[in-house]
């Protein structure tokens, strides 16, 4: 279970932007704490909970550390080589860094919801508690970041395009 638990606490951190080694050790620090309060955990809430210690922990690290983060360190990410074309990783490659963009231009709260419900894939229940938000409140915040990332999506495509045609 604990491992189970670690896996995704540290997917969670690693999106939100924190490094392999950060978010190993921030992970750590969250199980610890929420180990030591398990006690205090309603049942049913395990997961909730564990991903609000984890924000915790994550906002305590950015202050301990003050360095802007990114969604993703491409350093640390491996795209999966077996069977695929040079061509094909690359364009896997370009396609994350758009996203990256895309996502830095993006509020905190916008990027907490996205990586949330699409990253983590937890339900609208569980984000509210999360986030500590009503249900709807997380509904209707979702439909934005979505259309705030279609918009700035547009904007970068856009862009690469006029650049493309003038060189």
């Amino acid at each position: 279970m604990w491992q189970e638990l670690y896996k995704m606490v540290y997917s969670y951190l690693y999106n939100l932007g924190l490094g392999h080694e950060d978010a190993e050790d921030v992970a750590q620090e969250t199980l610890t704490a929420v180990y030591l309060h398990l006690d205090g955990v309603q049942e049913g809430k395990l997961k909730a909970w564990l991903y609000t210690v984890a924000r915790r922990k994550y906002i305590d690290w950015l202050r301990r550390n003050r360095k802007g983060i990114t969604l993703m360190d491409f350093d640390d990410y491996d795209i999966d080589t077996e069977d695929k074309a040079p061509e094909k990783m690359f364009l896997e490659k370009e396609n994350l860094q758009e996203i990256q963009t895309v996502m830095e231009a993006l509020s905190k709260l916008e990027r907490d919801l996205l990586i949330l419900k699409y990253n983590l894939e937890l339900s609208y229940e569980d984000i509210g508690k999360v986030l500590k938000m009503k249900t709807n409140t997380v509904r209707v915040g979702l439909y934005r970041a979505r259309q705030h990332f279609k918009e700035e999506y547009l904007k970068l495509r856009r862009s690469s395009h006029e650049k493309g045609r003038k060189e």
